[in-house]
């Protein structure tokens, strides 16, 4: 599904584009999963782990794009992939389909300017219209920023994954199930 372009101004009074990436951004798209598993040990992969070629990215987009119950919407500032989401059907079965999985990532140098909050605003609403029920997320147990954004917009705690993540230096971390009804 086609997010349209859309002109926003974050809180710092800086424009930011939302729109959906294209097959064209495919290169941009590598580079910033790669920027964005490297910043934090929140991501679900390590930058080295992003290995997916141009070809294949391309094909993600495209699988997105044509989608008629996923959607992702990228931010950009004077050019650059600055952050992204997607949402996703959980699975095409009867009795799941009403379910939503979501993911989102800002890189570092542009936390803080609302990014995460006009994105989200903009996927619930996609949400709402494809006609999911819930959205679902897991949180890194101490991504407490991200934990009280996601409250913030109404998600609530239903579960936590213990030794979800396991780490190079063989330390653990948690994940939190979240939960938002639509």
């Amino acid at each position: 599904m086609i997010f349209e372009k859309k002109e926003v101004v974050l809180k710092n009074d800086v424009s930011c584009i939302l729109r959906s990436p294209l097959v064209e951004d495919a290169e941009s798209m590598i580079d910033y999963l790669k920027a964005t598993s490297g910043e934090t040990e929140f991501m679900v992969r390590y930058p080295e782990e992003v290995t997916m070629t141009i070809e294949e990215e391309e094909n993600i987009l495209k699988r997105m794009i044509y989608s008629k119950n996923s959607i992702m919407i990228s931010a950009f500032i004077e050019g650059e992939l600055a952050g992204n989401a997607s949402i996703s059907c959980v699975s095409e079965r009867i009795k799941l389909s009403h379910r939503a999985s979501f993911g989102i990532a800002v890189k570092r140098k542009f936390w803080g300017m609302g990014i995460g909050n006009i994105i989200l605003i903009e996927i619930i609403d996609k949400a709402k219209e494809i006609g999911f029920e819930q959205i679902e997320l897991t949180v890194v147990e101490n991504n407490y920023k991200a934990i009280n954004l996601y409250e913030k917009f109404g998600f609530v705690k239903c579960g936590v994954i213990n030794k979800a993540f396991k780490l190079k230096d063989e330390s653990y971390y948690g994940e939190i199930i979240m939960i938002k009804s639509l």
